[in-house]
C-alpha cells in the first residue's frame, strides 16, 4: 500500500513540471461522466459537500480558492481512515503550488475536488447512519474516479482502492446490521443494500452469498404475505356471512343446517388465521399480527355462538322429533287397542251364536 502511494506520488509531482497536456486531451471543453444513477462528474466541483463550503457558496475559481479548499478538508476523520484520500489531497496542495493554474489544471483540481467532498460526504453520512445517502453519495464518488480515469489523471488508482474497501466496509456493517433486525422487510433491504455495496466493491464471492440470501428470504416473505393476504380474506367473508353470530338466539332462529355448514366453516377460518398470525410473528410484522389477533378473536367468538346456537337446535330438533314420535306412538296404541278391542268382541258374538 504505501509503495503504490509513493509510485503515484512520483509520477505526480514528475508531472508537476511538464505542461498538462495529458488533462486536455480527454476532450476540449469538460462534459458529464458516465453515471451510475445518482451523480455525474463534470469539470465543475459539485455543490453537494459540506466540508470547507456550504452547498450554496461559488466553487473555487483560483489557485488560491483551491488550495484554500483542500486544506479545509485536512485531518477529517474520512481521510484518517481512509488515507488514500489524504495522499490525493497532498498531491493536489502540491501540485497547485509549483504549477502554472491554467484550464487544464483548473479542470483537474475540480475533479479532485469533487472527489474528496464526495467521499467525505458519503463517510459523514455512514457515520450518522443514513445508509441511502452514504451509498448514494458513494456512487458519485465512483463517478468522480471514473471521471479521473478519462482524464488521464493518476489519483485514480488510489482513489478507486480506497472506494473500494469503503464500499467492502459498507457491506459488512449493513449484514451485521441485518442480523440484528427482526423484521423482514427491513432485513431484506439491509441485505439487499450490503449486497449492493459488495458488488460496487467487486466482492464477488460476498454479493453472491448475499443476494442468495436476499433472493430466498424474499420468497419467503412473500410466500407469507400471500397466506396472511389469504387468511384476512377469508375471516372477512366468514364474518360477513355470519352477521348474525353475536348471539345464540340470532343463531337459532336461523335453519339448521345453514348454521351447522357456518360452523364446519369457522374451523378452517380459524385455523388459516392462526397460521397466519404465526407467520407475523415470525415476520415481525407487529401492525399485521395485532390485526390477525382481532380477527382471531372475533372468529373464535362467532364459533363459541355458532357451537352453542347448533347445540340448542339439535336439542330442539330433537325435542320435536321425540314429540312426534310420542304421538306417534300414541296413536298407533290407541288403534291397536281399538283393533284389539273389536277383535275381542267379534270372538263374544261368535261364541255366544255357538251356544244358541
Amino acid at each position: 500500500m504505501d509503495g503504490l502511494k509513493l509510485l503515484v506520488g512520483l509520477v505526480v509531482l514528475a508531472s508537476v513540471t511538464a505542461t498538462p497536456a495529458v488533462a486536455a486531451s480527454a476532450g476540449g471543453t469538460p462534459t458529464a461522466s458516465a453515471t451510475t444513477g445518482d451523480t455525474a462528474a463534470t469539470t465543475q466541483p459539485p455543490l453537494d459537500t459540506t466540508v470547507g463550503q456550504a452547498q450554496n457558496d461559488a466553487p473555487p475559481e483560483t489557485a488560491d480558492e483551491y488550495l484554500a479548499a483542500f486544506n479545509q478538508l485536512s485531518g477529517t476523520p474520512a481521510f484518517e481512515q481512509y488515507t488514500e484520500f489524504e495522499t490525493i489531497r497532498s498531491l493536489a496542495v502540491s501540485k497547485l503550488q509549483v504549477v502554472e493554474f491554467d484550464d487544464a489544471t483548473e479542470r483537474e483540481m475540480g475533479t479532485v475536488l469533487a472527489l474528496l467532498r464526495s467521499f467525505n460526504e458519503s463517510y459523514t453520512a455512514a457515520q450518522n447512519g443514513s445508509v441511502g445517502e452514504s451509498l448514494s453519495a458513494a456512487n458519485g464518488t465512483s463517478d468522480h474516479v471514473r471521471a479521473l480515469e478519462e482524464q488521464g489523471l493518476t489519483y485514480a488508482p488510489l482513489a478507486d482502492l480506497a472506494l473500494s474497501r469503503f464500499y467492502e466496509n459498507r457491506g459488512d456493517a449493513l449484514l451485521q446490521s441485518a442480523s440484528d433486525v427482526t423484521r423482514t422487510p427491513e432485513k431484506i433491504q439491509l441485505l439487499g443494500q450490503a449486497a449492493t455495496a459488495f458488488r460496487q466493491a467487486g466482492a464477488t464471492q460476498k454479493y453472491s452469498q448475499v443476494n442468495l440470501r436476499v433472493e430466498e428470504l424474499r420468497s419467503e416473505y412473500e410466500r407469507d404475505v400471500t397466506a396472511m393476504n389469504a387468511a384476512e380474506e377469508r375471516a372477512g367473508g366468514f364474518l360477513d356471512s355470519c352477521s348474525s353470530c353475536d348471539g345464540v338466539s340470532a343463531v337459532a332462529s336461523g335453519e339448521l343446517f345453514g348454521t351447522f355448514a357456518l360452523y364446519q366453516e369457522s374451523g378452517g377460518t380459524l385455523a388459516d388465521v392462526r397460521d397466519a398470525e404465526q407467520r407475523a410473528d415470525e415476520n415481525a410484522l407487529s401492525d399485521r399480527e395485532s390485526r390477525l389477533a382481532t380477527l382471531r378473536t372475533d372468529i373464535s367468538s362467532a364459533r363459541t355462538t355458532l357451537a352453542l346456537a347448533s347445540g340448542v337446535l339439535l336439542v330442539g330438533y330433537g325435542l320435536l322429533v321425540a314429540l312426534v314420535a310420542m304421538l306417534v306412538t300414541h296413536r298407533l296404541v290407541v288403534w291397536r287397542r281399538t283393533v284389539d278391542a273389536a277383535n275381542v268382541g267379534e270372538i263374544v258374538v261368535l261364541q255366544g251364536g255357538h251356544d244358541a
